[in-house]
């Protein structure tokens, strides 16, 4: 078979090229460590880096959400450990305030305590973070969540949304709670019902001893003990109008059971003198400490006061351990998220480690084997270079 010279010509060019791209593949992997130039080189394999990448590029972003939530439960941690300190320390004035020893004088200098710890309790609710935002706000992070009204009431401003982040493909986490949660929303009484005087009262009777004997038995409605006598008195279902007990022989101290709970009435209750027992409600931690520091400043000038007033600081004080237990409960689970967090930046650690030795398995080129390919292509470049110098000299004429 004959072949023209041209043709032998560009043969022998086209060769060379090919040769000359792959020495230039080979030394584009020894200088840049990447067996991928392009995504021509091999597209399966680039296409599973690009989805590799973008995969290593969201556990980025989640391991800075995460950092983010961790820095923000930090916040509220350091916020509701002050509070809780706060609320203690309130909870030991009540203690001393319940002593028949102190003054009237003295309870008011116990309240004039507790209006601080008041104010300093509505400054840790409005506390904001690093970036100016309020903490305890819910999402509307740029509104003051906590104001105090003409009444003297603390309201709330915010919201009870909480912002979510995500911190895995599949696992998002709260970055905090609002203030209804911690602080607002709280039960009073023992969690389930509370007691209270009526306020006509006249007598020194007074409710104690409250437990839930039947909790299957427990149905929520309001319930009132109204004395018909000095010595007998009857309990009514408010709620349906009917009489539970009726003409019940009183005894100081004794155990009042009906609808699954148990109370006890104490002191000299009047003929009238009504006590109720109602589901508990959310009362706010700073309702409690208001209606505490009216109870330390009222001025028992008679037998029935000085009942009302004891009564009054026994409940603020059981109001007082509900607040005390709803922060060590949100303390509890902002350490707990936090640990949450640490597990899930390992877990993404690992992610991480093991995402990047599969794309480096698909992109990163071997230095031994690129650096053996490119001598080897070099020196059969250099020989194909060296024959194709000597062809393209070749002509008859050479041998006229």
């Amino acid at each position: 078979m004959r072949t023209s010279t041209p043709l032998q010509f560009n043969r022998a060019l086209n060769g060379v090229l090919s040769l000359q791209g792959q020495v230039q593949k080979y030394q584009l992997q020894v200088s840049s460590g990447k067996r991928l130039a392009s995504a021509a080189d091999d597209p399966v394999a680039a296409a599973q880096i690009l989805n590799i990448s973008e995969r290593l590029s969201a556990v980025e972003q989640f391991n800075r959400n995460a950092n983010l939530v961790d820095l923000r439960l930090a916040d509220q941690e350091s916020a509701l450990t002050s509070a809780t300190t706060l609320v203690q320390r309130t909870r030991e004035l009540i203690l001393q305030g319940k002593s028949r020893s102190l003054s009237t004088d003295d309870r008011r200098f116990l309240a004039a305590e507790m209006r601080q710890r008041l104010e300093e309790l509505v400054s840790l609710g409005n506390t904001r973070n690093a970036s100016g935002e309020h903490i305890f706000a819910g999402t509307a992070v740029d509104t003051v969540p906590f104001t105090v009204n003409a009444a003297g009431d603390v309201v709330f401003n915010g919201n009870e949304n909480v912002r979510q982040l995500s911190i895995s493909e599949n696992r998002r986490l709260s970055e905090g709670f609002s203030g209804v949660d911690v602080f607002m929303g709280v039960r009073n009484g023992n969690g389930i019902f509370v007691m209270d005087v009526a306020p006509a009262n006249t007598g020194t009777g007074r409710l104690i001893n409250d437990a839930l004997n039947n909790a299957a038995g427990y149905v929520p409605d309001d319930f009132r003990i109204v004395f018909t006598a000095v010595n007998t008195f009857d309990v009514i279902n408010d709620t349906s109008g009917a009489t539970v007990l009726s003409a019940q022989a009183y005894s100081p101290g004794a155990a009042i059971s009906f609808n699954g709970l148990s109370v006890a009435v104490t002191g000299t209750p009047a003929i009238g003198d009504a006590f109720t027992v109602n589901p508990s409600e959310n009362q706010s931690v700073f309702t409690t400490l208001k209606n505490v520091i009216a109870a330390m400043e009222l001025d028992a000038t008679s037998p029935a006061l000085s009942a009302r007033q004891t009564f009054a600081l026994d409940r603020g004080l059981a109001d007082i351990d509900q607040a005390l237990s709803k922060l060590i409960s949100t303390r509890a689970t902002v350490g707990a998220r936090a640990n949450t967090l640490e597990s899930q930046l390992k877990t993404n650690e690992d992610l991480t480690l093991q995402l990047k030795t599969v794309r480096s398995a698909l992109e990163d080129a071997d230095p031994v084997e690129a650096i053996s390919e490119l001598a080897r292509h070099s020196q059969i470049l250099e020989a194909a270079q060296q024959a194709f110098v000597r062809v393209q000299g070749l002509s008859l004429f050479n041998y006229l």
